[in-house]
Order: structure tokens, then C-alpha cells, then sequence
């Protein structure tokens, strides 16, 4: 009667355990491979006791057969079961356990076997049976080893912990199937195998799920704190199944993707342009309209679990936007800097190549000035290279005060300066340049005790031709301007007598 009480609590204890874990298996491995071998268990003990009816009907050898079957596999489900729970890949290893075990079977059905004894599995054979029993242990020897090189080289606690509950377990149930299955009967003359077999492997299974339930528990502030992190942070994160559907997505990540609405179940390529599940780690950066402002986003993907990469991906959303401007602000700089010439603040003559004078700039009527400081040496020995730098900076000050935003000033070389007048007269042009020499005229320099003012020499053109074209005419203008006195501007013309071209400087 006791031993019938306690069977059936032992039953309980098992069938308890077996629900739990069928009802949490969904999406989570370590589960789902303790219910294939807590199955594999049940079957084997429900069927042993079915075991010992000798009669030779076929349900009788069916009985025999599935329960033979689910004891060989024993080891094999429990290594699979370690396997899940140190998160390792299935390797050659666990494949070659299997096959061997099924080699095994298919090896002892070349035997003859009597059905009628309950030991049927067993054979006599001096040399075979040794074999095959230790290929039948040889999965939980090496499942038992895992746990104890884990154990080793493990350093989280937590693990540790899970793991020692599961050795605790086997050294228990070792201790009862050895004392039910040699001391009792041998010493004591007793034979409770059956019921103290069943015990040993309830204390087992018990054990690796107060494991796993410990080892849960003990997670359960670390998933609070996740959850939370997940919940708050600064960037978007999206968890995405296999399908490409999300799981999960925070409050930013819903801002980012500009829909309040993006829940569970929402198709991520409909908000991610070109996305794909199937890299691990990858990196693609996208646009996102969000209340009306373009923002340059960026997507990084990874695996949330090494060994389960295929099923549930991580992605984190990060505004780039600031940053974006930010690194357009420094090309601009950066350009600026390599345009602009650091003295007088005008454009420089790299500027003047990348706009002008590039091979497939298209021709337009351009008016060009050629300017020139007259007796800018002489300055310079006089008055020191401080008071000719000062020169050119108000000159450069007083050109841009005169022209259009649309007109470029540039410093060609020393105290030589370009004008670009696009869609401008000559008569215009002209103002202009008569405008730009008062404006030099009326700027006063010191020079130690002495107040000097300074004088352009100035030379036009106008026309579609190339830019190098004009600058050249508009070189020889300037020079025509020196040659007559200095402090003038001299209009480079051209006109057609007896079909020849004829320079004119007036």
C-alpha cells in the first residue's frame, strides 16, 4: 500500500512537472528539449510496468518494443537536454551519439529475442553485450562531462548554481539505482527495484527543474531591469520572428518609424526600406519623414541568440540627423577652408578651377575683371608686409561691399584679384569697376607716420567665351591700364575689319 502511495505521488510529482514545462515551452529551447526528455522518461515508466505480461500478442510487442526504445534513448534525450541548456550548437559529436545508438538497436535486433522475458533487451553475449550497454551510456557519460568542464570554467554564479543542482540531482539518483538495483537485493534480499528505480529518477528530474526554475527566478530582476532599459532608452529597438514580423518595439523606436500605432505583428519592411532578416550583423542607414522634417536614421541588427540566429532578431534605430548636419557643417568648413583664401576672406584660385574653369562648364555671358594694385611692391618695402596685408583685407572688404551675392570675388595671387559678373553688360561692368576703384581711392592706411591712400588698375571684358579665354584678355586690359598711367580701367574689345579680329582698349 505504501509503496502504491508513493508510486502515485511520484506519477503527480512527474505529471506536474511534465504540464509546467509543456505549457512554457513556446520560444524557449532549454524547455522544449527538458520536455522531450522528461516525455521520453514518462513513457519508459508508464511501460515498465506493462513490461512483465509474457503473453506474444501484438500489442504486448508493441508495448515491449516502444518501452525498449525509450530506455536506449534516454541518454540521448539528455544529452540533447545539456546540450539546450549550455546553449551549444548541435555538433558532429551529438550526431555521432546518435547514430551510434541507433546503429545499437538496429545491431541488437540481429539477435534472437524472447519477448516473453522481461529482460528481453538484454543479451548473453560475452562480447556484444558489454559493447552495446556502454554505447548506450557513452550520450549521459558525455553529457555529464559537459556539466562538469562547465562547471570549471563557468564564472557567473547564477549558472553555477543551476548547474550544481543538476549534479546534486544524478549523484542522488546514482546512489538510490545503485542500493535498489545491488544492495538490497544482495544484502538485504529485498527487491524494490521498481520503486526505488522510479524515485531515483523522480529526485532527478526534480532536481534539473528546480534548476531551471531557480536559475528563472533568479533572472527575473535582471528581465525587470531589461524590460525597463527596453522600454526607456534613448534609441529605437525592435525585436523581429523569422517572418519579418516585430515582436516588440519601444516607445522611440514608434517615433522614429512616425507611427504611434506600430505594435506587435506589423510587417518591418513596411517602415525599413530593403530589409532583411536573414543577415546577422548588418547596418543600413535610411530616411524617415517624422512631423514634416526629413531625419537620417540608421538600423544595426543582431541575433539575440548565437545559437537560435535564424529565429528572433534585435534592431536598434539611431537618429543620425544631428549628427548628419553636423558632418555636413565640417565638409562645409572643410571646403571653406580649402576655397576660401585665409587673408582676405575672397574665394581663391581652387575655387576659381572647381567652378571656371572645369572642361564641361557650359559657356555664359560673363562679364570678368582683372584688378591690380598699383605699386603694391612698393608698399610692401616702404610700410612692412603687416601694412600690405592690412591693404589687401579692406580692399577685399571694399570689393564684396559692392557687388551682388551672385557675383564671386576672388584673389587671384599677391594683389591681383578676379571679379565675375554672370549675366552682366559691359556697361554695367563698367560702373562696377569705376564703382570699386573710387571705393580703393577713398581707403586711408598708416604707415608709421604717414597716411597714404592706394589706386587699381583695372581690365574688362566681356563675352561667352571659356573663362581662361577672357582671363587672359582681361590680363592683357589690366596691363593696357598700366601702361597708360595706372589707376584706370581699360575695356578689352575686339572688332572685325577685312575678316580679322583687332583688339581695342578704350
Amino acid at each position: 500500500m505504501f509503496q502504491m502511495i508513493s508510486l502515485v505521488v511520484i506519477y503527480g510529482v512527474m505529471m506536474f512537472i511534465w504540464t509546467f514545462v509543456y505549457l512554457n515551452r513556446s520560444h524557449d529551447k532549454v524547455n522544449q528539449s527538458f520536455l522531450a526528455f522528461l516525455s521520453n522518461i514518462l513513457v519508459w515508466m508508464v511501460l515498465n510496468n506493462l513490461n512483465d505480461n509474457g503473453d506474444g500478442t501484438v500489442v504486448t510487442l508493441a508495448v515491449k518494443t516502444v518501452y525498449w526504445l525509450s530506455m536506449m534513448y534516454l541518454s540521448i534525450t539528455f544529452l540533447y537536454f545539456i546540450y539546450r541548456l549550455l546553449k551549444r550548437k548541435l555538433d558532429w559529436l551529438f550526431f555521432a551519439a546518435l547514430a551510434l545508438n541507433t546503429a545499437m538497436v538496429v545491431l541488437r535486433y540481429c539477435y534472437p529475442i524472447d519477448y516473453t522475458d522481461p529482460t528481453f533487451w538484454r543479451m548473453d553475449d560475452p562480447v556484444v553485450a558489454p559493447i552495446m550497454s556502454l554505447s548506450f551510456s557513452l550520450p549521459a557519460i558525455y553529457a555529464l562531462y559537459l556539466v562538469l568542464r562547465q562547471m570549471i570554467t563557468i564564472r557567473e554564479k547564477r549558472q553555477r548554481a543551476q548547474l550544481s543542482y543538476i549534479l546534486y540531482g544524478i549523484g542522488i539518483a546514482l546512489v538510490v539505482s545503485v542500493f535498489s538495483e545491488y544492495i538490497l537485493p544482495a544484502v538485504f534480499h529485498v527487491d524494490e527495484k521498481l520503486y526505488l528505480m522510479h524515485s531515483a529518477i523522480a529526485i532527478f528530474v526534480v532536481a534539473i527543474f528546480v534548476s531551471i526554475m531557480r536559475y528563472r527566478l533568479l533572472n527575473l530582476r535582471s528581465d525587470y531591469i531589461y524590460r525597463s532599459l527596453f522600454l526607456n532608452a534613448g534609441e529605437g529597438i525592435l525585436i523581429v520572428n523569422r517572418t519579418g514580423r516585430i515582436v516588440s518595439v519601444n516607445r522611440v523606436g514608434r517615433e522614429l518609424l512616425q507611427d504611434e500605432n506600430l505594435d506587435a505583428g506589423d510587417v518591418v519592411s513596411d517602415y525599413i526600406p530593403d530589409y532583411r532578416f536573414d543577415t546577422d550583423y548588418c547596418q543600413h542607414e535610411f530616411t524617415s519623414t517624422v512631423n514634416g522634417q526629413k531625419r537620417a536614421l540608421s538600423m544595426t541588427q543582431y541575433p539575440i541568440d548565437e545559437l537560435e540566429h535564424d529565429t528572433t532578431k534585435l534592431l536598434v534605430l539611431s537618429d543620425l540627423t544631428q549628427t548628419h548636419q553636423r558632418l555636413e557643417r565640417e565638409k562645409e568648413e572643410l571646403l571653406e577652408k580649402t576655397i576660401v583664401d585665409e587673408l582676405t576672406g575672397l574665394y581663391n584660385k581652387q575655387f576659381l578651377r572647381e567652378k571656371y574653369l572645369i572642361d564641361n562648364r557650359e559657356a555664359v555671358h560673363t562679364a570678368l575683371m582683372f584688378i591690380d594694385v598699383d605699386d603694391f611692391k612698393t608698399i610692401n618695402d616702404t610700410y612692412g608686409h603687416l601694412v600690405g596685408d592690412e591693404v589687401l583685407k579692406e580692399l577685399a572688404a571694399c570689393i564684396k561691399n559692392n557687388l551682388r551675392v551672385a557675383n564671386d570675388a576672388i584673389r587671384f595671387g599677391g594683389d591681383e584679384f578676379l571679379v565675375v559678373l554672370e549675366q552682366v553688360g559691359l556697361e554695367e561692368a563698367y560702373r562696377i569697376a569705376e564703382r570699386l576703384r573710387d571705393c580703393a581711392a577713398e581707403l586711408e592706411f598708416s604707415g608709421g607716420d604717414t597716411r597714404f591712400h592706394i589706386t587699381l588698375s583695372i581690365g574688362l571684358i566681356e563675352g561667352t567665351a571659356p573663362l581662361t579665354v577672357l582671363l587672359e584678355k582681361a590680363d592683357r586690359a589690366m596691363y593696357a591700364s598700366k601702361s597708360k598711367g595706372k589707376n584706370k580701367t581699360t575695356v578689352f574689345t575686339e572688332d572685325e575689319t577685312d575678316g580679322a579680329f583687332h583688339m581695342t582698349l578704350s
